[in-house]
């Protein structure tokens, strides 16, 4: 059984690239004050796909 896809799922936008990306860097640096941040920002961003899809 498939479960349906939300658009930020489906089709990545730049912004999405770039928090991901400043996300994975946070980590490999082991700064989780950044992390932390960053997944606040990722889940807004996120937000914000579902209210204009």
């Amino acid at each position: 059984m498939s479960t349906p896809k939300s658009a930020s799922m489906t089709h990545r936008c730049p912004e999405c690239d770039d928090l991901e990306r400043g996300r994975k860097q946070a980590a490999a640096v082991r700064d989780l004050s950044r992390v932390t941040d960053f997944n606040v920002l990722i889940a807004r961003h996120r937000a914000r796909h579902r209210v204009t899809s």
